[in-house]
């Protein structure tokens, strides 16, 4: 598994954003994003979210960044959170896999798209040569977010995952990540 900068904080700025890691600071927003049944459906969020469990979030998202998993919040300047992007490692070492999540307040101004894109530089910086995202079959939006950030449907099987009472068929999408944009960390 590939570390991303476990040493140093993570700030990435394009697309018109700053990602940032969680802050402490950002437990009360995190709950009006994430508290929701939307969320509850469609991630492995735990729900309810409240503000005991976003305080955990933040604290396991800070630990996770030494496995190589980032967690940033998504913002505009820097400041109040929009939602979140994660980048990890896979099963293979040139692959990673993102995810993302945007409050439903903040939708409509392509977000996830723009935070997704943002984060390919960093994943094609640390090595990687293919990124992954795993999207239900019935999330729409999400399968939006995809082809607007330069992923592909793959053939491969439906992935089927059983959480919090629900039955999802996932999919897989794909993009090589040559001529990603190059990044640095400060």
């Amino acid at each position: 598994m590939r570390s991303i900068a476990p040493e140093v904080s993570v700030v990435v700025e394009a697309e018109g954003l700053v990602l940032r890691e969680w802050r402490a600071s950002d437990v009360p927003t995190m709950v009006e994003l994430f508290d929701t049944e939307e969320m509850d459906r469609w991630t492995p969020l735990p729900s309810p979210f409240d503000k005991t469990v976003a305080g955990e979030y933040v604290d396991r998202a800070h630990a996770a960044r030494c496995s190589g998993t980032l967690q940033l919040a998504i913002t505009a300047d820097g400041g109040e959170a929009l939602g979140e992007v994660l980048l990890f490692s896979t099963e293979h070492d040139e692959l990673c896999e993102l995810a993302y999540a945007v409050g439903a307040a903040h939708r409509g101004r392509s977000l996830g798209a723009r935070a997704v894109r943002a984060v390919l530089g960093l994943a094609a910086r640390a090595g990687f040569g293919k990124a992954r995202l795993r999207i239900a079959v019935d999330n729409a939006a999400s399968r939006r977010v995809a082809e607007a950030a330069g992923f592909s449907l793959t053939p491969q099987p439906l992935i089927r995952r059983e959480r919090k009472g629900y039955v999802l068929d996932m999919t897989t999408w794909e993009r090589p990540l040559d001529g990603a944009r190059d990044f640095s960390l400060p």
